[in-house]
């Protein structure tokens, strides 16, 4: 039985997973970190730091924001523990320190805790090589609470496409006069509204006809469920990096 520290708890993600957590056969949640959350809505230790957590664990997994990263390496990294980072949004600097504690510990880092979207972004990775001379356009679409944007998937889709096609250069959304459309650009849009969970599409636009690949997720619980078996996954793996690519191989 994988004990896992639920960092983030009191979010919308973190909650999710809790709930996931608590009818797990193969996991189950042993505390949280969340210095906005109400102790009293769990049934285990809440923290307002991580530092704090007292509980033995096997795994951290992180649905919280980018500025909790350097607190959560450094507990993982005293207590050897490996990491799910779910969190989006991270820069090069954030991205460092992932590099870093990877050399000590296990970390699993992913835009997207999906297993649909993994199969996207190989199908993505095919398409981009075959339709070479295509014009790609990605739109993402998220809820109105999402602060971020473009999403980590979108990014993370956008990679996949430069697999094949490193010649070209993000553009984000598109205002004004801004001339016709170069051969390099790969266009990324970003749609907030509503209780949308999350839409991705990757378009292959060429004269005549377009190729469109799609993934709509329809509950959040299926990005519970991937970082749980993610979790499982790094129970097994030494210290470096590893990703959904590497989860599905």
């Amino acid at each position: 039985m994988m004990r896992v520290i639920v960092n983030g708890i009191g979010g919308t993600m973190g909650k999710v997973l809790y709930n996931a957590l608590n009818s797990h056969a193969d996991a189950k949640a042993v505390a949280g970190v969340d210095k906005y959350a109400d102790p009293s809505k769990f049934d285990i230790p809440v923290y307002d730091d991580i530092s704090k957590v007292k509980e033995e664990a096997d795994c951290i997994i992180d649905f919280s924001v980018k500025e909790a990263l350097p607190g959560i390496l450094a507990y993982a990294a005293e207590k050897k523990l490996p990491c799910v980072l779910a969190t989006t949004g991270y820069g090069e600097k954030e991205l460092a320190l992932v590099k870093e504690a990877s050399e000590k510990i296990a970390i699993f880092r992913s835009g997207n805790m999906s297993v649909g979207v993994s199969t996207l972004v190989k199908l993505v990775k095919s398409a981009a090589a075959i339709l070479y001379n295509a014009d790609v356009e990605i739109v993402e679409q998220h809820h109105h609470n999402k602060v971020d944007a473009p999403s980590g998937t979108a990014l993370l889709l956008a990679d996949a496409v430069k697999t094949a096609r490193k010649d070209l250069v993000n553009v984000y959304g598109r205002e004004g006069i801004v001339g016709k459309r170069k051969p390099d650009e790969l266009g990324i849009h970003a749609v907030r509204g509503g209780s949308i969970v999350g839409k991705h599409e990757v378009m292959f636009i060429m004269n005549n006809e377009v190729v469109t690949l799609k993934h709509e997720a329809e509950n959040k619980g299926i990005f519970a469920e991937g970082a749980i078996r993610a979790g499982l996954f790094l129970l097994t793996c030494p210290p470096g990096q590893y990703d959904m690519q590497d989860l599905t191989a």
